[in-house]
């Protein structure tokens, strides 16, 4: 289990009516002991709620995700959802292959289920096209997927540990939350020191998650920076980066492209395909 790393047990998910332009990108917002996702769909928009229930109450938490949508009439059916955030020990037992919601959940802040599907079902089918099927190999295959789950975890522990806010008991436990790996407090620590974080990311459990430029992205994102004092001064080729110059190319770039509804309605129809059918004699 790794719910004293990732307090967030249950979910509340309620539809809303798609508006007239389809956003292109999924928002996921702070609530009080939680976050709240906002997915377009073409014909709605998916939303729901991930919150602890240590700190709110399910009802609670309807409540303020109701509010949050503008919802509050209570015409359209709330779904309640409970999850059990961790993983089994083995995933490869025998002949049995652990794959999906089977091996493990981690919370969805990161949207990491399909790729834990992927990274099995590749990992297996390399291990089986060497004949590599005893039961050191069992071992090996285990404690690669236990590696992968635990770095994916530490990285979304990093988005409740590094915040900020102090408005809930929610947001001041996970800010106070000592339950971390020995990785990732050795990382923080080069972090703080104004050290490389590379070497670190490259050789521990981290790097089977998430590689070092996502680090970057999170650390700096949180604004989590050393002491200028401990950084080195930038090069000339790295001072030369401007925001607004990369914001300027990204809104040109946009100009070749049509919005979002209009990309999907112009995907041609999916063919349908004649059934395959098997007959065993």
């Amino acid at each position: 289990s790794f719910s004293s790393n990732l307090f967030n047990d249950a979910a509340v998910a309620i539809p809303s009516p798609m508006e007239a332009s389809i956003p292109s990108e999924t928002v996921s917002t702070a609530m009080k002991h939680g976050w709240a996702w906002k997915i377009p769909l073409t014909t709605r928009f998916g939303n729901g709620y991930v919150y602890s229930s240590r700190f709110c109450s399910a009802d609670e938490a309807e409540t303020e995700l109701r509010r949050h949508l503008g919802l509050l009439d209570g015409d359209v059916p709330a779904r309640h959802l409970k999850m059990k955030i961790g993983r089994v020990t083995r995933h490869w037992n025998r002949n049995c292959l652990a794959v999906g919601l089977s091996q493990g959940f981690i919370e969805p802040l990161e949207a990491t289920a399909l790729l834990f599907i992927q990274q099995t079902a590749a990992t297996f089918v390399e291990f089986v096209e060497r004949g590599d099927l005893s039961e050191a190999a069992h071992e090996r295959f285990n404690d690669m997927m236990n590696t992968h789950f635990e770095g994916i975890r530490d990285y979304i522990v990093t988005h409740y540990k590094t915040n900020t806010r102090t408005d809930t008991e929610y947001w001041r436990a996970n800010a106070a939350n000592l339950n971390l790996s020995d990785d990732l407090k050795k990382l923080y620590s080069l972090w703080m020191a104004g050290k490389s974080i590379a070497p670190a990311v490259g050789q521990q459990v981290l790097g089977k998650g998430y590689p070092v430029f996502s680090w970057y992205s999170i650390m700096a994102g949180m604004g989590i920076f050393p002491d200028p004092q401990d950084l080195r001064p930038p090069t000339v080729q790295e001072a030369r980066f401007s925001e607004a110059e990369i914001d300027n190319l990204l809104e040109r770039s946009s100009a070749n492209y049509p919005d979002h509804r209009a990309a999907l309605e112009s995907i041609p129809p999916r063919r349908t395909e004649p059934a395959l059918q098997v007959y065993f004699w």
